[in-house]
């Protein structure tokens, strides 16, 4: 895979409207969680969740998704347009979202047409397309924008991201294996039910090098694989999908010296478990100072937004210096999709 560049990036959280306020309160611990009355455990708790708040609360929950989706990736298109304003050839956009086989909606029905709108308005030739790969959608959107690239070094492609688990159908998905996270007994390890959007244009580095464009940070390797024994398939496996992943992300990191690792992890005993075997298998030894950021812990569990977010996380430590390259990003969907990347500052 060619290094990819990072020229842009934005996103939306519980905890932030944008990139910089995300990461400022990921680095600081701040959580914003509460009870949410609307939906009850099997003994009448009230499940804990974190949902965005401030853009359009009054809406039905796809189309405010929708709406939150066309209002980040226009302030995105805005600023990346504002320091070049020529309009490229084409503009792809990768829009990762849940995958199939998990009840309820995944968002891209209500998501596409504004967000082809607002692509149209710097390109005649937008392009759409959605990767139901859930938690790791953002690691296989990068594999198709990194093809894309490949053939047209010229593209644009924004990878993308936009979930959120606070419908009925799907919490009802996770509470029926006692997975949401209250206060009923033994639910302190549950997940906190989220919802995010984020975007990051990706461009081939050579080029964003050549036109003078800030580059961000760069994907310097990238690995995909598919967990044979799910976390959906109740089957006892090896959680060998991770490993997988992280092996052919980290092949090109000169002895491995990633500083920081941001995974997925939700505060499920079995995520625990999943990325202490990954760890073990491809690291030769314990480092102290390789740091384990779970930004779950600030704004819940965000499943498909979650690679993009943490991705644009990890990138705001670097550009703000509060952070050393390379990092590693990982995640894990519980239907198999299993993703890692890594991310590098600009020289």
């Amino acid at each position: 895979m060619r290094t990819l560049a990072i020229t842009g990036a934005s996103c939306v959280t519980a905890v932030g409207h944008d990139g910089p306020p995300t990461a400022a309160s990921v680095r600081a611990g701040i959580s914003r969680f509460a009870e949410y009355d609307d939906y009850r455990d099997e003994n009448d708790n009230p499940i804990t969740v974190a949902r965005i708040r401030g853009i359009h609360d009054s809406w039905d929950t796809p189309q405010r998704m929708a709406g939150v989706a066309a209002l980040c990736l226009e302030k995105l298109l805005d600023e990346y347009f504002r320091q070049d304003p020529r309009r490229p050839s084409q503009i792809h956009l990768f829009l990762g979202v849940a995958s199939e086989e998990r009840p309820g909606p995944r968002y891209e029905e209500s998501s596409l047409f504004p967000l082809r709108g607002i692509i149209g308005k710097w390109t005649d030739k937008p392009g759409l397309q959605a990767i139901p790969r859930g938690n790791a959608s953002m690691m296989y959107s990068l594999e198709q924008a990194s093809r894309l690239i490949d053939s047209n070094p010229d593209a644009v492609c924004i990878v993308g991201g936009v979930d959120s688990l606070l419908r009925t159908s799907t919490l009802n998905w996770f509470e029926k294996d006692c997975r949401l996270k209250s206060a009923s007994y033994g639910r302190h390890q549950g997940l906190i039910a989220g919802e995010a959007v984020g975007f990051m244009v990706i461009e081939n580095r050579a080029g964003a090098k050549q036109s003078g464009k800030p580059i961000l940070g760069s994907i310097a390797g990238l690995g995909l694989a598919v967990e044979p024994a799910p976390r959906a398939s109740s089957s006892l496996g090896r959680n060998s999908g991770l490993t997988e992943a992280c092996h052919a992300a980290l092949s090109g990191v000169q002895e491995k010296a990633i500083r920081a690792v941001f995974s997925d992890l939700n505060g499920e005993n079995s995520r625990a478990r999943e990325w202490g075997m990954a760890e073990m298998r491809c690291f030769d030894k314990l480092d102290e100072s390789r740091r384990l950021w779970t930004p779950a812990n600030c704004y819940g569990d965000i499943g498909a937004a979650s690679g993009v977010v943490l991705a644009s996380i990890a990138m705001q430590g670097l550009v703000r210096g509060w952070l050393q390259s390379p990092i590693l990003v990982t995640c894990s969907d519980d239907h198999g999709p299993c993703g890692a990347l890594v991310l590098e500052s600009e020289k």
